[in-house]
């Protein structure tokens, strides 16, 4: 990733002139700096490509907001960006992800966990992006975060900490816990059918790690709730190949 992230650098460096590569290359930094939880390094990139980018800025804010809060740094700017996000994002573009990122802003800006729900947000856009590999010792942080939590999470919030939980204790190579840890997001009941895109992640880790367990039946039975069992809920378009391609066969 250092690697990777020397050479989008570079890049930019060379674009300065060309925008719109300049810009492409800002969103690769961006990402790099999220994966490897640089998260104030990450919040200052998206700032920059939610003030000069032409599409996406909703996108932008929210990835800025989000890494903002996970850093612990100014509250008052991570509230006044999440804030303001819902009114800037046209719903036009992009409407599944812009609805998602309008929604979430709004809950976010009212938490009273803003820091810990941040970190959260965080490390689930980077999940659901495919890009969340945890190291050893990024995985008994966040076992130790889900363990203090604080008290009067969302239910989606709730669900999404025992959901990275779950995937800590499997790159711990322990399975029953991280099969624990599973159930009990899925038994996390979602009010509102938009957050239904927890438990359909949750289903899908659930179905391959049954498989690796040798369970068939259960194997087969996780990943047919998480392809039928539930539809309208956030990101459902792109989480439909990560659903309907689970590496069970």
């Amino acid at each position: 990733m250092e690697g990777a992230l020397e050479l989008f650098q570079a890049a930019a460096v060379k674009a300065a002139h060309l925008r719109e590569c300049k810009l492409m290359a800002y969103y690769e930094i961006g990402w790099c700096q999220l994966i490897i939880w640089n998260w104030t390094q990450a919040s200052e990139i998206f700032l920059d490509l939610m003030a000069e980018a032409r599409w996406s800025k909703g996108f932008y804010g929210y990835l800025a907001a989000i890494s903002m809060g996970a850093s612990g740094g100014t509250v008052a700017g991570c509230r006044a960006i999440l804030a303001e996000l819902p009114g800037r994002i046209k719903k036009t573009v992009n409407i599944e992800l812009e609805s998602f990122c309008s929604r979430k802003s709004e809950m976010l800006a009212s938490s009273k966990n803003l820091e810990y729900e941040c970190k959260l947000a965080t490390l689930e856009i980077i999940y659901v992006w495919k890009c969340l590999t945890l190291s050893e010792a990024q995985a008994e942080e966040l076992i130790l975060a889900v363990d203090n939590r604080p008290q009067q999470l969302s239910p989606s919030c709730l669900a999404v900490s025992y959901l990275l939980a779950g995937l800590s204790w499997k790159t711990l190579h322990n399975p029953h816990k991280a099969e624990q840890a599973f159930k009990i997001s899925d038994t996390i009941t979602q009010p509102d059918q938009r957050d239904n895109y927890v438990t359909v992640c949750v289903l899908s880790e659930m179905a391959e790690l049954y498989h690796q367990l040798g369970q068939t039946e259960n194997s087969l039975l996780m990943a047919e709730r998480a392809r039928t069992g539930y539809k309208g809920y956030h990101l459902e378009n792109r989480l439909y190949n990560r659903v309907h391609n689970l590496d069970i066969s």
